[in-house]
């Protein structure tokens, strides 16, 4: 079946001028040919190439080609048309050389045309590039190759021979300076990638290519191939820490809050993380502004078990910036499902005091009650933060929830019966007031029971007021 891709190609010309060549792949049983165009402003250059080829080591003569090969260059400058066939015959190879339309002998016109023309042909094409890498391999090795591809004219050319470096039975500890040199030599984000990702497999055998590999991602300036080849290279294993580190640094250039996302959730994936490595994560979501990404990678990270007060400390630093009271409450609750010291609960009740929503206020300190081990001294702490929300409803539902916690102090209690006070409605005091009385008749403190009366005493209603007495009497 006989198949067609078309693509093109960025060239440059020998004057500098930037313009398109199209180059088409025919493909038909075991046949490749593939056809180059390329138009200067002044004249075109056409080459259509089939089958295998391989020069000679000045690059300016054909040496050998496929019995299936196939080789014309027809150049036109100002009108002015030139044109070499060359095909494979039984002894070597046949060359054919044309002025316009006239056949003109080879020698030594055409010859002296074809070392002309080859040069800037093979720099610009990848015609013969698979024999012209291995001649240079077998010169000089990698840098040879290396040398080379930084004289080729288009990031295409020069991935194509990179690739065919790589193919190469090579010693891998010449990866590294191989993607550090192709990185350097090639300007497209979209080439770097497709060479990186074709040969991550190989790179990921070596430490120092590893992290060659993710600082190539460093240099490169779309946010989509950064995550791209990082995501390639975290399917394949596990990051080391100073691979981590070098993503960090990749991902804090990230511009796009998404593609951030992408990078350290799919890194948070890996079972190899310390401490240190998630505590940088975290610390990374403060370059993230979207309080919907940022959630999902903080919630990401909290989910790891063992993590340090530090680390926590950090993930308290980035909920700050959060606008949203939703996406701030949801990651303070699962924050709290984590054991906190006395200084992470008091910042944290410092971030939940920012929250305008009594409604997420309230379910936020309910769950830092619930949760956490507190102090007398955060507790109080606690008890005056929502004693500033505006609903009664929330409030009293909040007190009624720190009646519950077992072993209440009576330092607790006078708390509770002092924010009880601070409540406007006669219906939610009277509430709060009446299930804390059986547990102040319990302990049977004088003083807690003339707080009791005196938080009473703000109960206008008669019958409120009657029905919070008789509960304590």
């Amino acid at each position: 079946m006989r198949t067609l891709t078309a693509f093109l190609i960025c060239f440059l010309t020998v004057n500098t001028v930037l313009v398109f060549a199209q180059v088409e792949v025919y493909t038909n049983n075991r046949t490749t040919k593939v056809s180059y165009n390329k138009s200067t402003g002044v004249g075109s250059f056409n080459v259509e190439i089939r089958g295998k080829v391989e020069m000679t080591d000045d690059d300016k003569d054909i040496k050998s080609m496929s019995s299936d090969g196939y080789l014309e260059v027809t150049k036109t400058v100002f009108g002015s048309r030139r044109s070499i066939v060359i095909t494979p015959q039984a002894n070597g190879l046949k060359r054919e050389y044309y002025e316009g339309r006239t056949s003109v002998a080879f020698e030594p016109e055409g010859r002296k045309w074809l070392s002309e023309i080859l040069p800037e042909l093979l720099r610009s094409t990848t015609i013969g590039a698979e024999s012209r890498v291995n001649r240079f391999y077998r010169q000089g090795g990698s840098k040879a190759v290396l040398d080379e591809i930084g004289k080729l004219d288009s990031d295409h050319v020069k991935a194509a021979y990179a690739n065919f470096l790589m193919d190469l039975n090579l010693p891998e500890k010449d990866y590294a300076s191989i993607i550090r040199k192709v990185a350097e030599t090639i300007d497209s984000d979209h080439y770097k990638t497709e060479f990186l990702k074709g040969n991550m497999s190989k790179f990921l055998l070596t430490k120092e290519a590893t992290e060659a590999v993710f600082a190539a991602t460093k240099e490169m300036e779309s946010d989509h191939y950064k995550t791209e080849v990082i995501k390639e290279a975290l399917r394949s294993g596990p990051a080391t820490i100073e691979s981590v580190k070098i993503i960090m640094q990749a991902t804090t250039s990230m511009e796009s809050d998404h593609y951030k996302t992408e990078v350290l959730t799919n890194l948070l994936k890996q079972n190899n993380l310390n401490d240190a490595a998630i505590s940088e994560m975290i610390n990374t979501t403060k370059s993230i502004e979207s309080d919907h990404y940022k959630t999902v990678v903080l919630n990401k990270a909290l989910s790891k078990q063992g993590l340090s007060a530090a680390s926590y400390q950090k993930a308290l630093e980035s909920i700050k910036d959060i606008d949203s009271d939703h996406y701030k409450t949801e990651v303070l609750t699962n924050l709290l499902k984590n054991n906190l010291t006395s200084d992470a609960q008091s910042n944290l009740i410092n971030i939940a005091s920012t929250i305008e929503s009594d409604h997420y206020i309230t379910i936020v300190a309910t769950e830092l009650m619930k949760k956490q081990n507190l102090s007398d001294e955060t507790f109080q702490k606690l008890l005056d933060t929502i004693g500033g929300q505006d609903s009664d409803h929330y409030a009293a539902s909040f007190l009624q929830t720190a009646l519950e916690r077992p072993n209440l102090t009576k330092q607790n209690l006078q708390a509770i019966l002092q924010a009880a006070g601070n409540i406007e409605s006669d219906h939610y005091i009277t509430e709060v007031l009446t299930r804390a009385a059986p547990k102040i008749k319990l302990l049977n403190d004088t003083s807690l029971k003339d707080a009791y009366r005196a938080a009473a005493k703000k109960i206008e209603s008669d019958t409120y007021y009657g029905r919070a007495m008789k509960a304590i009497d």
